[in-house]
């Protein structure tokens, strides 16, 4: 049988789950970061942080020349596993095996035919 695959991406998990606990985080531009070879590096940004010009990957310092009332919060290591194994758990329960990357789920669909209509796409 031909291996079918489905990729989720969920582009602002972290920022938005720690804007649902934080509410006054909402309106303002913020980001996660974390020290990686001696410099602090976002490794997420909110949507507002995101349109300001502060990125995923970028230097905490250069991001702040760009927006300079960006907030940075420092990121725990593992805190995107806790929600993406839960969703994952989520999935699981109707027989598809998935994997986990830092931001979003790869699902393993192949024995999944009622997603598909039960036809074979190829």
């Amino acid at each position: 049988m031909q291996k079918r695959f489905m990729a989720i991406w969920f582009r602002h998990l972290l920022t938005d789950g720690l804007a649902l606990r934080r509410p006054e985080l909402k309106e303002g531009a913020f980001v996660l970061a974390a020290p990686v070879r001696n410099r602090v590096v976002i490794t997420a940004s909110s949507p507002m942080a995101e349109q300001q010009g502060a990125f995923t990957g970028m230097a905490v310092a250069d991001a702040r020349a760009a927006v300079p009332e960006l907030l940075a919060i420092d990121d725990t290591r593992g805190k995107a596993a806790k929600p993406l194994r839960l969703l994952g758990y989520g999935v699981s329960v109707i027989t598809c095996r998935c994997g986990r990357s830092a931001d979003g789920l790869i699902l393993d669909i192949s024995g999944c035919a009622h997603l598909w209509g039960g036809n074979v796409i190829t």
